[in-house]
């Protein structure tokens, strides 16, 4: 039965009142808040303990308001959350200014500067753990100063009239108020053998209290403005003819407060009695609990077991459905499903209670489909860490975490491609340039890095940027290297400057206001928060000229970013779906409910006790407990049961490990109570299709009319379509393209391309010097040597210092190459022995090739690239041969020259080069590999190197008729098969469309 609100008479004692949390509990509160306003005939205060119900508490005063209500009274009570009742405590302007948390933890940071006793216990914490460890003193400070407020509060009572003395006075004897009551404390909460080291706990924890409290403490704020509402109500008493004529306060305790708490407002509520009427009003749990632990622990037992059978049958069961997922993507397509059911059959008030929030963002993220008809709320505290406007800024600061040699590339493109940056803002601003020159900037940027494997710093970027034009690419847009210096300057400007917070505060503004960043946070939802927090870095005067490393200012702003909880815009629509913790059910009204996260290790789930703290001396000190926690969701879970007309309960049946996972406890009981309550599976939720398997086929392209032929083709590109036509066709004719990544360690093809660079600067400067008449190099062999082997260890290390200064890993590949030096010098020498003299590198050959199409026409495609290099005879004055190199092992070279009609390069660079007469008065009529990765003995110049191609007449014959035959098929139109040796496919980019080992 329902208890109805006292009578309220003369008595200087708050009035009790119990309500059911049921599905009238919103209906009882408001005709028992109105009953208040009609026997008192005054306009009361409701104080909720928590703002979540507050709406609700409104709506339903406005719903049950009732009728011929005299005009004082008409208008709704003032209900109010009890943080907002604190706020608008009167003369609150005199109270010590409030300091932010960020603010606190700021004090924490100069507290361990100040001491050297508190640094020699903290000095091992790294520069993320110490804002953390922060925030738990902070905690620990606060539940040490909640636990004396009670004793408190008649000594403040005395003192509200009295500021100076108030704020002057008091915080000595507050510590010397806990010094006592903690040592009591700890000798009731550990075993004697533990004392030592409790002891030193303690002594840390009242060491830090000493020095942070100040009188401007969250929890002595409450007391002055609990105190100065209390002064008030009696002012107001004192001044009325009447006794307790002034307006009456109701206290609504929505959720179980901990027992500090709910002496201190039980004390209150008695004081306040004194000038006025005072309600406390709490909740009768016996007449919703469905399991033992939510009911007073002083019930009988048998009165707990009939109580539970009774609150059974008037609940309706037949409402309830379990539903258990195998997997965590199924469990979670089975909440979207349930949701989507719930909006088909006409719901539009749904609450999805996230006790598994994992399982709850990604229904959140399947949902997102049903587009803005569904309005989503989430109220469990989504981060603004998790939003793309805190990426943005992220991606700035991790540049300004990099090393001053430079950032890694992928983060320098992280930050180039949020989409909050203004490329034009962020070169010269000064300058005048079209957007059309900015289009397709950041993506070139990426080409050319991922392409050279620039992995990391300045010189190596400016080297990729460099040398892309050296192997035949268009040229890169001149604003890189703008782009490049722009974004570097900035960040020079943090370089060796002393920071306190406000000049890393003004840095970091002026920055996002020079790229453009500011602007475009503005227009964004998250963005817009985002800057709100960034402005209360503009501390006060104490706080600003507090110094720190660069690295523990940005940790402290990514701390401050994750703690935050993103706001989203309220925005109409057909349906809401409110995302919730279970606590936040109370009070709320809802047309169904689907719960997530109800398997055994999640309900009921638990926080750990502060730090510093034991669950045990939690107790003692007034806090919440583990125990509490457990009560307080059984009484949560009864009462959302029993209040709302439909509730959905899913969990995941199996675990990451595939151990089985069983419901909640609570769920398991309450089926013995219930032998008709089925689970049921969630694959029963999606409904069945079937179909025919159709056996994936050998891939074979055929050639769309509209689809323009090649008029031109790079040896690479011939060689693709020799290994498979199906691979040129995906590549070189549609352009597609694997999408790349940065590789663990030095890119191979990046060494090549450096080792080709330093042979042709070695080459070219071997050839000058050999010009010189004087030079000794051409009459003593052994000067020769050691000229050779100088310079090219000389240019080698020229070569590669640009590259390691940019990443230091590289130094691993100048050593192995230099190791080759010795080798290659011999291998030079024995080939000049034999009569060959360089001529020249890095020359670009090519020919036109004529063939028919299928209609008899006589076309022509350009067969062109780059040789590595050409020596000439000086025993045969019309012979010259062409030379490629190869960063492989010896053995890898000899397998191209079985297939060389296959890879046929070195044949197109010498027939390139007999018909454009590259090589005047010459015929190139050999040609060989030559590997960089020889087989090297220890202390041996000794090593077989080069792999020559013999035959060269037929095969350059019988390369002429392929190529021209291979162009004809392709012009021709006929289809292109996916037929490559499986050596081939290993690293094909066109394999995912082919499908091979499907088939």
């Amino acid at each position: 039965m329902p208890h109805p609100f006292p009578i309220l008479n003369e008595q200087k004692q708050p009035h009790a009142w119990a309500i059911a949390p049921n599905a009238s509990a919103l209906k009882s509160l408001a005709q028992g808040i109105w009953s208040c306003a009609k026997q008192t005939n005054q306009r009361p205060l409701v104080v909720l303990s928590t703002a979540g119900p507050l709406m609700g508490v409104r709506a339903a005063l406005e719903k049950y308001r009732p009728k011929d209500l005299p005009s004082h009274i008409a208008f709704l009570p003032q209900v109010m959350s009890f943080n907002d009742w604190l706020e608008a405590a009167p003369g609150a302007w005199k109270f010590p200014k409030k300091q932010t948390d960020l603010e606190r933890w700021l004090s924490v940071y100069a507290t361990l500067r100040k001491h050297k006793q508190l640094q020699a216990w903290f000095k091992a914490e790294t520069e993320a753990g110490s804002w953390g460890l922060a925030q738990a003193i902070i905690a620990a400070c606060d539940t040490l100063s909640n636990s004396i407020a009670p004793s408190l509060q008649q000594e403040l009572l005395k003192l509200i009239s009295n500021q100076a003395e108030l704020v002057t006075q008091n915080t000595q004897s507050w510590i010397e108020t806990l010094e006592p009551l903690l040592d009591r404390t700890i000798a009731q909460a550990y075993p004697a053998l533990a004392r030592k080291v409790v002891d030193q706990e303690a002594q840390v924890l009242l060491t830090f209290w000493r020095y942070i409290t100040t009188p401007s403490d969250p929890a002595f704020r409450k007391q002055f403005a609990m105190a100065t509402h209390l002064e008030a109500a009696k002012k107001t008493s004192e001044a009325s003819a009447k006794p307790l004529n002034t307006r009456p306060l109701i206290w609504v305790e929505t959720a179980d407060p901990t027992p500090i708490d709910k002496q201190l407002i039980q004390g209150y509520l008695a004081d306040y009695a004194q000038y006025a009427r005072a309600v406390e009003v709490t909740m009768n749990w016996e007449s919703v609990a469905l399991w033992a632990e939510a009911f007073n622990p002083s019930t009988p037992e048998e009165q707990k077991l009939q109580s539970i059978q009774t609150n059974i049958s008037n609940a309706h069961p037949e409402h309830w459905h379990l539903i258990a997922a195998k997997r965590f993507e199924e469990l979670a397509w089975a909440t979207a499903k349930t949701i989507e059911q719930q909006l088909i059959n006409g719901k539009t008030n749904i609450a999805l209670v996230a006790q598994d929030r994992l399982v709850a963002r990604r229904a959140r993220a399947l949902l997102a489909r049903l587009g803005p008809s569904l309005k989503i709320q989430d109220e469990t505290g989504w981060k603004l860490s998790t939003t793309r406007a805190a990426a943005a800024l992220n991606s700035w600061l991790e540049l300004l975490r990099a090393p001053s040699e430079g950032p890694s590339a992928a983060d320098l493109l992280e930050f180039l491609q949020n989409p909050f940056l203004d490329l034009g803002r962020c070169l010269n601003p000064n300058s005048t340039r079209d957007a059309e020159s900015l289009k397709g900037l950041v993506a070139q940027l990426e080409d050319i890095l991922i392409a050279s494997q620039a992995k990391s710093g300045w010189e190596t970027f400016h080297m990729a940027i460099e040398g892309s034009v050296a192997h035949g690419s268009a040229a890169p847009n001149p604003l890189l290297l703008e782009l490049l210096q722009s974004i570097r300057g900035r960040l020079n400007r943090w370089r060796g400057v002393k920071i306190n917070c406000a000049l890393a505060h003004q840095y970091l503004m002026d920055d996002l206001i020079q790229m453009g960043m500011t602007q475009g946070l503005e227009k964004d939802s998250a963005g817009k928060q985002l800057l709100e927090l960034l402005e209360t870095f503009d501390f006060d005067v104490e706080h600003q000229q507090i110094t720190m490393r660069l690295n523990e200012w940005l940790s402290l702003l990514k701390t401050v970013i994750e703690e935050s909880s993103y706001e989203e815009k309220g925005v109409s629509a057909v349906a809401t779906l409110s995302i919730l913790p279970l606590s936040s059910t109370r009070f709320r009204e809802f047309e169904s409910i689907v719960m997530v996260g109800c398997d055994e290790q999640q309900l009921p789930a638990f926080s750990e006790p502060p730090l510093f703290f034991s669950d045990a001396l939690n107790r003692l000190l007034g806090g919440s407990s583990i125990e509490a926690q457990f009560i307080q969701q059984a009484r949560d879970l009864s009462q959302l049961l029993i209040s709302f007309p439909s509730v959905d309960l899913l969990w995941q049946s199996k675990s990451k490990s595939g151990e089985p996972l069983r419901p909640s406890a609570w769920i398991q009981r309450l089926q013995i109570d219930l032998p008709n309550w089925q689970v049921q599976n969630a694959s029963a939720l999606f409904a069945p299709r079937s179909g025919t398997a159709a056996p994936s086929q050998m891939a074979i392209a055929t050639l769309d009319a509209d689809l323009p032929m090649p008029v031109s083709m790079s040896p690479s590109a011939y060689k693709a379509l020799r290994d498979c036509p199906y691979r040129y066709y995906v590549r070189s004719l549609l352009g597609l393209r694997k999408l790349k990544g940065f590789e663990e360690g030095f890119d191979a093809s990046l060494a090549g391309q450096t080792l080709h660079k330093i042979l042709r600067n070695f080459y070219h400067a071997m050839k000058s010097e050999a010009q010189k008449t004087s030079s000794p190099i051409n009459n003593d062999p052994e000067l020769r040597r050691a000229w050779m082997q100088d310079q090219l260890t000389l240019i080698s290390e020229q070569v590669f210092k640009r590259l390691i200064e940019g990443d230091a890993r590289v130094l691993g590949v100048l050593r192995d190459w230099q190791k080759q030096i010795p080798s290659f010098i011999q291998w030079q020498l024995d080939r000049e022995a034999q009569g060959w003299q360089f001529y020249d590198a890095e020359v670009k050959v090519g020919f036109d090739l004529p063939f028919k199409d299928v209609d008899g026409n006589e076309r022509h495609i350009r067969i062109e690239g780059y040789a590595d290099r050409f020596d000439v005879s000086i025993h045969d004055p019309k012979a010259a041969s062409v030379i490629d190199y190869k960063n492989q092992s010896l053995t890898k070279v000899e397998w191209r020259s079985e297939v060389v009609l296959d890879d046929p390069q070195l044949l197109i660079y010498a027939r390139a080069s007999n018909e454009s007469k590259k090589i005047p008065g010459r015929a190139v009529n050999a040609a060989e590999w030559v590997a960089l990765k020889a087989d090297v003995k220890k202390g041996g110049d000794e090593a077989g190197r080069s792999v020559v191609i013999e035959e060269m007449p037929e095969l350059m014959q019988a390369f002429s008729d392929q190529i021209t035959e291979d162009v004809q098929s392709l012009w021709s139109g006929k289809p292109l098969k996916a037929f490559a040796p499986d050596s081939v496919c290993q690293y094909c980019e066109a394999r995912g469309i082919c499908r091979k080992g499907m088939w």
